[in-house]
């Protein structure tokens, strides 16, 4: 027999020359996408051709954009609503097909493999690969569920019976179907002094690893949602220190990790990632949750037993709701952390972790805010910053397929596409919701339409597959049934759902979304008030606009005017300025729907401007330097850091989570790195680490596509007085059972919107939270014992 050839040996060096070669021959023979994507890279900044514009420009057809990618159109369209003849779309589309003919059924690529047969989607469209009756999407990859629920039972008592502690956490586990519908494991210990239990979503991953884990000795147990982001380099280098991993999950990392340094080690984590780690040595229980919050975890701390859990719900099933959380959302819009809907239950803060050894928790944060540092020197400052960007965004779709991007005509999410664009080889899809009102205003239309044609170009430019997704009030209504069953009320729960829901039925399993990237932008507009900021900068002004924003809150207690009378109050100009542009309902607004001894014990137990000006006390000292910045700068800085902490990341980012888990969509946010936070807030360059962010950006962008396209709100408030108003009248003034709101309050608020004396959100708000309460309300949760797909002992 042949020996083979041994390594560095000239025959196997001859052997990789000629197959480097073939390779280099088939990529450059079929257009590989990934091999163009690579070169790209190697070259470094990506440059567009002098005369490669767009056809609207009249630019030869030789130097157009390859239109071989279709652009997909979901939704049913009306025959009379279409695009103004200015906005209109002149780019050559290739035809849309909806089925493939039998000639041409399984018929080889051009890369020489044979395409899998096709079938029709779920959207009437589109096709997708089969794989199996009822599918849409190709198999799940092997890993990690990134989307699950967990929850455990730490007793302090010294009787406690097994069965019982099972029938709890069986229970608790089937309250969080909605969130994570697959039943996971459970993990007891001997003495039924603790239990664990895990569930897992339909997303990637879902049923690959079984937890809770353990490691070698059995000495540690963990159950965790999600997994770090860096998950694969600690995995190699605590191999190399000798650990053995008994899984392929992400999360077991944090078991090594905390078995080889302790609870100092928490801070190398990054990503999304909440977790519950027993430590049977030391009887410590070790709570620990991501820098900004994107998983849930929530505690019970009890005389008889410490609980936590992914969902309130899963802790406290039918109990009273908190007064304190009613104010906050009729004030914010969301039930701001640490607060809950649940009285005695409350949520871990981001970015710490909690010690259960004891009688008392003891919480630490693992967020130094120092991971990152600028040199001061505006070159060298965007190459780092660019740095960052790219990586957080490679780190975010490594290993991923199928991901979807909803673009709304903002410079961030269009970065987003370019930067995955040459890292992803296929199934990458972009997004667009177009809210079909013909009622709206002309200039609303077209600004609708100028979003909607800037994405089919930036999808045909990027060579992605591109959907608009038509929504009209029965798709939304539909979207505020589904979101109203959710954990806890919020105003945007409604638009996260129907994003996701046309994300996942479009076949996508990951969605990539820009959260974060205006608020590290800095963009003021529409987060403060101005008039309200120089009003309050001193006190014969504040004094002045106060007495007139009472009297004016007097006859309209609903409006701007009753923010004014209680943000006007205070010294704290900016969160004045914030709350008054930011905020729904007053006090004197809350006191008007809900009744007296609610409401009262309501604003004792929250203070909404205090909240805000809490907020306002937490943005570094490097928004107000240097010296040289104007005060109205510094403004809006902190402006976008306020709402950064408060309605990002307990709104819209929870909304988002919520949604991609009931959904069963992988949530990226490459946006939300501590790394970049640190670095931007940190940042001291004269014209701010934010405007550098914005160079960044918007330089992977082709010219012509970098000026940013403020999106239109959705048509709410026409949908409110036309389509949606037997919804909204029904939730408004239907039955009150827990004697809540005040129905002539109500109706006053009501009577005010239909007239437009009122907005749309503060009515929306009441609308909102009083849908939960009947969805909470017609939950029934069914206490009986169930069986769970793996026991053991911790």
């Amino acid at each position: 027999m042949r020996e083979a050839p041994r390594v560095g040996a000239p025959g196997s060096q001859l052997a990789a020359g000629f197959r480097d070669a073939a390779a280099a021959m088939l990529d450059r023979g079929r257009g590989d996408d990934a091999a163009r994507g690579r070169k790209r890279e190697r070259r470094g900044r990506w440059r567009l051709p002098r005369r490669r514009l767009f056809p609207a420009m009249g630019v030869p057809a030789r130097d157009r954009p390859s239109p071989r990618h279709r652009v997909l159109v979901c939704g049913a369209v009306s025959a009379d609503v279409g695009r103004p003849p200015a906005l209109r779309f002149s780019h050559r589309r290739a035809p849309i097909r909806t089925a493939q003919s039998a000639q041409t059924r399984g018929r080889p690529s051009r890369g020489g493999a044979r395409r899998a047969p096709r079938r029709r989607c779920r959207h009437s469209l589109r096709t997708c690969t089969e794989r199996g009756a009822g599918a849409c999407a190709p198999d799940m990859p092997a890993g990690d569920a990134l989307m699950a629920a967990i929850t455990g039972i730490l007793s302090r008592t010294a009787t406690v019976d097994r069965e019982a502690l099972a029938t709890a956490l069986a229970s608790a586990g089937d309250a969080m179907r909605r969130r994570a519908p697959i039943e996971g494991g459970m993990a007891i210990a001997y003495d039924a002094s603790i239990g664990l239990a895990h569930r897992a979503s339909e997303g990637p991953g879902g049923e690959a690893v079984l937890q809770p884990l353990r490691n070698e000795s059995g000495t540690l147990w963990l159950v965790a949602d999600g997994e770090p982001s860096n998950a694969a380099d600690l995995r190699l280098e605590l191999i190399g220190a000798g650990h053995r991993f008994q899984s392929s999950s992400g999360s077991e990392v944090i078991l090594h990790l905390y078995e080889h340094e302790g609870v100092a080690a928490f801070e190398r984590l990054t990503g999304a990632f909440a977790f519950a780690l027993w430590d049977r040595e030391q009887r410590q229980l070790v709570l620990g949750r991501d820098r900004f919050g994107e998983k849930p975890l929530f505690v019970a701390d009890g005389a008889e037993r410490f609980a936590f859990a992914s969902e309130v719900q899963a802790l406290v099933p039918g109990a009273s709701i908190a007064a304190p959380a009613i104010t906050a959302f009729l004030a914010l819009g969301y039930v701001p952390e640490p607060l809950t809907v649940a009285p005695t239950i409350r949520a871990v803060a981001p970015g710490t972790f909690v010690r259960v050894r004891g009688a008392r928790p003891r919480g630490e944060s693992f967020w130094d805010h120092a991971s990152a540092q600028p040199s001061g020197h505006r070159a060298a400052d965007r190459v780092a910053l660019g740095r960052l960007v790219r990586e957080s965004v490679q780190a975010a779709v490594a290993g991923e397929e199928d991901v979807g991007i909803v673009l709304d005509g903002s410079v961030t999410r269009a970065a987003l596409l370019a930067l995955v664009s040459p890292t992803l080889a296929r199934g990458l899809r972009t997004h667009t919701l177009v809210f079909d009102t013909p009622s709206r205003p002309a200039r609303a239309r077209r600004a609708t339409y100028a979003v909607a044609a800037r994405a089919r170009t930036l999808a045909d430019w990027f060579r992605s597959d591109h959907c608009e997704h038509h929504v009209g009030p029965a798709e939304f209504a539909a979207a505020f049934e589904a979101a109203a069953a959710g954990d806890q009320p919020s105003i945007g729960a409604a638009l996260a759902h129907l994003t996701a829901a046309y994300v996942s039925g479009s076949g996508d399993r990951v969605l990539l979304a820009g959260i974060g990237g205006s608020e590290l932008l800095g963009v003021g507009r529409g987060r403060w008030s101005p008039w309200a900021w120089r009003a309050s900068r001193r006190a014969s002004s504040r004094t002045l606009a106060r007495a007139l924003a009472r009297i004016a809150a007097r006859v309209r207690p609903f409006g701007g005017a009753g923010r004014a009378a209680d943000a006007l109050g205070g010294t704290d100009a900016i969160a004045a300025a914030h709350f008054v542009a930011r905020g729904l309902l007053g006090s004197r607004g809350i006191a008007r729907v809900l009744r007296l001894e609610v409401a009262a014990e309501a604003q004792a137990g929250f203070d909404a401007l205090a909240y805000v000006r809490t907020l306002a006390s937490r943005v570094p000292e490097a928004a107000f330097l240097p010296a040289t910045r104007s005060a109205r700068d510094a403004a809006v800085r902190v402006a976008a850091a306020i709402e950064r902490g408060g309605r990002l990341t307990f709104g819209r980012l929870r909304d988002v989570e919520a949604a991609a888990a009931a959904l069963g969509l992988a949530l990226r946010t490459p946006y939300l790195d501590h790394r970049l936070c640190d670095w931007l807030d940190a940042a001291t360059s004269p014209r701010g680490g934010a405007t550098l962010l914005d160079e960044v950006l918007a330089g992977t962008l082709p010219p012509p596509l970098r000026a940013p396209l403020r999106p239109p709100a959705p048509p709410i408030d026409a949908w409110m007085r036309a389509e949606l108003r037997p919804l909204v009248e029904g939730y408004l003034l239907g039955d009150d059972p827990e004697e809540l709101f005040v129905r002539a309050g109500v109706e006053e608020l009501w009577r005010g919107f239909l007239a437009r004396r009122v907005g749309w959100r503060e009515a929306w708000t009441v609308a909102v939270l009083r849908a939960w309460i009947a969805a909470r309300r017609g939950r029934r949760r069914d206490t009986g014992p169930r069986g769970v797909r793996d026991q053991d002992a911790a």
